[in-house]
């Protein structure tokens, strides 16, 4: 579905906002997003590097609670490094976990390093030695990462 104009629930909450002197609650956008997310077939929710999220505490909060929602129309993914209040809070969430991290992705990290050390403009005139100890470096350090 593809809307051209605004969803209902957030016209609504617009014009609550207006009203309100531009303030509204996380909690008034949250039950907006669910209201939206129920109109859709499939709706689908991507958050990236859930690891580096400044507010972490807050972000796992409101994603156990879009989880707790039950909406099987409503699809998560998530990407985020190994850690542990992370685990702790999606393990029992979790439909699929595929784990892109470790040694076997060391090899495709150290070609895309390659690559972009050939490639790149301003990397390519650096010496072969300086190139090599950068592959070498990034690449044997990468850990999956």
């Amino acid at each position: 579905m593809q809307w051209t104009c605004l969803p209902g629930p957030l016209e609504t909450l617009y014009f609550q906002i207006q009203n309100d002197e531009g303030q509204t609650t996380v909690e008034a956008l949250v039950a907006t997003l669910r209201d939206i997310v129920q109109t859709f077939q499939h709706a689908y929710i991507i958050l990236d590097a859930l690891d580096e999220c400044s507010e972490r505490e807050e972000i796992l909060s409101l994603i156990e609670e879009i989880v707790d929602w039950k909406l099987h129309r409503l699809h998560i993914l998530a990407t985020s490094r190994k850690e542990q209040d992370i685990e702790d809070c999606l393990s029992s969430r979790v439909s699929n976990e595929i784990s892109i991290q470790g040694k076997h992705l060391d090899a495709d990290i150290r070609i895309h390093v390659r690559e972009k050390l050939r490639r790149d403009r301003k990397l390519r005139k650096w010496s072969p030695d300086a190139q090599f100890e950068i592959e070498t470096t990034l690449g044997d350090n990468a850990h999956g990462m």
